[in-house]
């Protein structure tokens, strides 16, 4: 399968490609996307500890829910900035009519296509359920086979 920025350049070449910004994830967003792994980790890892150390337990909590509460905020303003975006360049409107879409809209929709082909978002839901399947492996081993 060959990649291609929004505008079919090459992965490689996307340093020319006039989308880059658009299309190339910020460091911030990995920075976010690393908090919301360890948060994963830690609101797993609550049930592992909680009958070793309740001060560790809560810790895990504490770090969990505080990482979900940045990355979700994170993702939640992301998403918001491209709606007002849809709505302010009236893409389901003009698609809706079959209208033309000028320069601007083909633009941003290309752009938007680079952020769903995302692997911080596949990296994320892999991570999420394989973290769960293993906690709920777990919890059933430690409450029903031990």
């Amino acid at each position: 399968m060959n990649l291609s920025c929004a505008n079919n350049t090459p992965i490689g070449r996307c340093k020319t490609c006039n989308l880059n910004t658009e299309c190339r994830d910020s460091a911030a967003s990995w920075f976010l996307l690393f908090v919301g792994l360890i948060a994963t980790i830690a609101i797993r890892a609550v049930n592992l500890v909680i009958d070793i150390s309740s001060f560790w337990a809560k810790a895990l909590w504490y770090i969990g829910i505080t990482g979900f509460l940045l990355y979700f905020l994170y993702k939640f303003r992301q998403d918001r900035r491209l709606i007002r975006k849809i709505e302010e360049l009236k893409i389901s409107a003009k698609l809706a009519k079959s209208d033309k879409l000028n320069d601007t809209d083909y633009q941003f929709l290309s752009a938007l296509m680079c952020k769903l082909r995302s692997r911080k978002d596949a990296i994320n839901y892999f991570f999420i359920f394989f973290t769960s399947a293993l906690a709920l492996l777990l919890g059933i081993y430690n409450d029903l086979l031990k």
